[in-house]
């Protein structure tokens, strides 16, 4: 029996503030990550957690292995209103063998069950079993050693996601005073059998816990100890308190008795010294006779005093006897005391030096215990106070021993990180060399094909020219000539063939036709050098106190398209800050963008790498050097420390879910080990959502801040006002079937028929459209606020999932900037914006659509919400980070270049 009082600590019934805390902070933590639907509360315990989640509307079934436990979640349901008792149901059960049909839960709970059970992968099957296809499973396990008579295991967070990854997709993991928590989706097809398994650093770490455990449990037995025999000294010495007047008594008369005996004692030495004298002298002279005599009724009158003495030690050793017989019913624990005087001496004075000892003891402790009563209750003792600082001084040695080791292990994760990444650098740049040779190779073997291919046209081309020749030299073609000029007077003689251009041989000629456009020569290297050159010069005299690097994977700089790298860089330039902005173009003969800002340089992705050295050691005046990388790109793991070396600032702008973009196949060029060392090492680290920031914080081991998408505030507004009774919703931006819920879209049209639904934007798919579907194509800025005019909503039908959970849509801004209200999917970052509702599943969504168009935004509040959401302030937070770098210095590996 594990007797669980959860119900207890949550409501702080019997429980300190702290335990109350730390209860309530993880239940609330798992309620906020537990989505709703139809919920397995597995290892439910009281009840708690499963009457928290029926209260917010969802159908919960708590199941427990102890029948007490149980029967008291029922009688805490009894009590709740009735709509919510019925969504609740508590049954006793057995989390290895669960009594429910596959694919029933919608979300399940196993809240500190994993450590007591026998086989942690029968559970877990067990979850992914009943859970739904996509369902998730909120986790927690106690984090490291935590001693308790059920706890069969210990989990740390690497072998906590080892354990889970098998069944489930791990989506976010974190450590909740001294729990470890996780969020999980149910994998569609498992990647194998769960399996508890420490590492060998786990080991070792679990090795030492359990040594200073058991350490700690001995200092609590000493201590344990200490106040045992405390408590008997001061019982003993109660007793001898309340005997000490009979015991001073027998002490005296012992005092007497022995000084006694001692004059005695001396006295019968000095009397048979006197007789053994009187002998010698009777021997020796006659006429000392009378001496003799003299001195033999001394000896008898010493021999009466004697016997007289020994009959008064008889008395008084009868009075020792029954003093020492009352000496030990007085002192019971003293051992040693035997019949005789000298045992009976040798026991008083050890009773006598105990006594004196003991007195002292309870002086000093009576004086300890006045100073620490007050705050420690009597149980408190010296030898207590001395153990309790002995336990916290070795706590806070395995706090700081824990602390140590998870920076150690966050130093050789970023270690680990850098060489990875530099020995995947070492293999791109083997695999392109041994591919430029190999292509090296197959040009020279196409030239030499082609040349002797031109050889041949051109050897044949030579023959065809003097048959030519020969045939108009002679006879015939000269009869021919004069037989057409009679046949069509005035016509001319058809003139030889020209020459080619001697720039073209003469086989390619007959080739190019004449209709066909000149492709554009690709701009030359030095072109783009002596550019870039003349706008460092620029950038050096522009009066702003920042230069910024945009390393940008998307379009140049332009009005039509204006993502998240365009804008910050429009707020630069509105800043007199010059802007370094790379951008992706498809083809080399691509024309090269224009902009008539000329503190912009706008260079492609093909040419970037090659100017990099050149801007990043380049001289700007004392300016701050600002490196962002928007995505991440080789280009970028390269150039990192470079840039850091240089003075830069480095910052990695996580603006979507890049690995999510390439499990649908469009980020193509993306490298897990490129973002993680971007992560690791960049300066500063910040992403668009909180979801996304979680897991850039798995990633890299550190902090990372959210900096979401803003509005612009130049974006157009309409000339005309909303109109009331507007029935179009509307949507403008990217059609792409990727993310774009093409299927929502068509099953709410359908569901609508009386409203009109008009798409702008561009790559929409080829699909029967329903005809209450427009479709309006690219439309400008202007165009799409003259439009939004007829919009009664705005709506963003994302495909629901692990991409969609990182975005942070810039149109979410402009469509409340349009004054239209909003209904989207699910987006977790836009669930607390004012004048957007947010869906969980396409039923919701398509319900909600005529409450969301048949409201108003509610200005005051969204008004200044945009205000403090604008591109400019996002450009401000990132000043502040940079200067945080500056004045405090950086982190991790990069320390090393502040030490040159």
């Amino acid at each position: 029996m594990n007797h669980d009082r959860v119900h207890f600590a949550y409501n702080g019934i019997d429980v300190d503030p702290e335990t109350q805390a730390l209860t309530r902070n993880r239940l609330h933590w798992i309620l906020d990550h537990l989505p709703s639907g139809r919920i397995l509360d597995l290892g439910c315990s009281q009840g708690t957690l499963s009457i928290l989640a029926a209260r917010r509307g969802d159908r919960v079934t708590g199941v427990d292995v102890e029948e007490e436990a149980v029967a008291f979640a029922a009688r805490q349901a009894a009590e709740l209103p009735p709509d919510e008792a019925a969504r609740l149901a508590f049954v006793r059960g057995d989390g290895e063998r669960l009594g429910f049909l596959d694919g029933c839960f919608d979300a399940a709970v196993a809240g500190e069950l994993l450590e007591h059970v026998a086989e942690p992968a029968a559970v877990l099957g067990e979850l992914h079993r009943v859970l739904a296809p996509g369902g998730t499973l909120l986790i927690s396990v106690p984090h490291g050693l935590m001693p308790h008579h059920d706890h069969r295991r210990t989990f740390y967070r690497a072998g906590f996601r080892r354990l889970l990854a098998p069944l489930f997709d791990v989506r976010e993991l974190t450590v909740l005073d001294r729990h470890i928590a996780a969020v999980a989706v149910r994998r569609k097809t498992p990647k194998g059998v769960p399996a508890f398994l420490l590492s060998p650093e786990e080991a070792d770490f679990l090795g030492r816990e359990e040594y200073l455990e058991r350490r700690l449990q001995d200092l609590r037995d000493k201590l344990s100890r200490a106040n045992q025999l405390y408590r008997e000294v001061t019982a003993t010495n109660a007793e001898l308190k309340a005997r000490t007047g009979d015991g001073e008594a027998v002490l005296d008369r012992l005092s007497e008795l022995q000084d006694t005996v001692r004059d005695l004692s001396a006295g019968l030495s000095a009397g048979r010294a006197d007789d053994r004298a009187n002998d010698r002298a009777n021997d020796r002279a006659a006429d000392m006779a009378a001496e003799r005599d003299a001195l033999r009724e001394e000896r008898d009158r010493l021999r009466a005093d004697l016997g007289a003495a020994r009959g008064e030690i008889g008395l008084l050793r009868e009075a020792a006897e029954a003093g020492q017989a009352e000496r030990s019913r007085l002192l019971e624990s003293v051992q040693g005391l035997t019949s005789g005087l000298e045992a009976l001496r040798e026991s008083a004075e050890t009773v006598t030096a105990q006594r004196d000892e003991l007195r002292a003891i309870v002086r000093a402790q009576a004086e300890e215990l006045r100073t620490t009563e007050s705050a420690h209750g009597e149980s408190l003792r010296a030898a207590g106070a001395e153990r309790a600082r002995e336990l916290l001084g070795l706590r806070e040695r395995i706090t700081g021993l824990e602390e140590e080791l998870q920076s150690d292990r966050a130093a050789l994760a970023r270690l680990r990180t850098v060489y990875n990444g530099e020995r995947h650098r070492h293999s791109l740049t083997e695999q392109r060399m041994n591919k430029l040779t190999g292509n090296e190779a197959k040009l020279r073997q196409d030239n030499e094909r082609l040349q002797a291919k031109l050889e041949t046209v051109t050897g044949r081309l030579s023959d065809y020219r003097e048959q030519v020749t020969r045939i108009r030299s002679s006879k015939a073609w000269r009869m021919l000539s004069v037989y057409r000029q009679l046949r069509h007077p005035g016509r001319p003689d058809p003139a030889p063939p020209a020459a080619p251009p001697a720039a073209i041989p003469p086989a390619v000629s007959v080739m190019i036709k004449p209709s066909a456009p000149a492709p554009t020569a690709p701009a030359p290297l030095e072109d783009f050098r002596a550019r870039l050159a003349e706008w460092i010069d620029r950038a050096r005299a522009a009066p702003g106190d920042e230069v910024v690097l945009m390393f940008s994977g998307t379009t140049f700089v332009q009005e039509a398209r204006g993502n998240r790298p365009i804008r910050l860089t429009r707020v630069y330039l509105d800043r007199e800050c010059p802007v370094f902005f790379n951008y992706y173009r498809w083809r080399a003969t691509d024309p090269l963008p224009s902009h008539p800002d000329p503190l912009l340089f706008q260079s492609p992705i093909d040419i970037t790498p090659r100017l990099l050295d050149e801007v990043l050691a380049a001289d700007f005046g004392g300016k701050r050097k600002m490196l962002f990388a928007s995505f991440p790109h080789e280009t970028m793991v390269r150039t990192l420390t470079h840039a850091a070396a240089q003075g830069w600032v480095t910052i990695y702008d996580a603006r979507d879910d890049w690995e999510e973009f390439a499990k649908i196949g469009m980020a193509k060029w993306y490298h897990p080990g490129y973002e993680r060392y971007l992560v690791a090492h960049a300066d500063v680290v910040t992403a668009v959502s909180a979801p996304l920031a979680r897991k850039m914080e798995t990633l890299g081991g550190r902090r990372v801040s959210v900096n979401a998408n803003a509005l612009d505030p130049a974006f157009p507004s309409p000339t005309a006002p909303r109109r009331a009774d507007a029935t179009t919703i509307g949507y403008f931006g990217h059609l792409t079937d990727k993310w774009f819920d093409w299927d929502l879209l068509i099953r709410a049209a359908r569901a609508h028929p009386e409203r009109t639904f008009e798409l702008a934007g561009h790559q929409n798919p080829d699909l029967k459209l329903p005809p209450n579907v427009r479709l309006l194509g690219l439309l400008e800025h202007r165009e799409l606020a003259e439009h939004s005019a007829g919009w009664a909503l705005a709506l963003i039908p994302f495909k629901n999932g692990a991409l969609a959970d990182a975005v942070d849509p810039i149109k979410v801004y402009e469509y409340l900037h349009l004054g239209l209200p909003v209904l989207t999917t699910y987006f977790p970052q836009c669930a607390d914006y004012p004048g957007v509702r947010v869906t969980e599943s396409a039923a919701e969504f398509v319900a909600a659509i005529p409450e969301v168009a048949g409201s108003a935004l509610d200005l005051a509040e969204v008004g200044p919400w945009l205000a403090g959401n604008t591109w400019e302030c996002r450009v401000e937070a990132y000043s502040e980070m940079a200067e945080r770098v500056l004045r405090k210095g950086r982190e991790g590996l990069l320390t090393l270049l502040e030490c040159r």
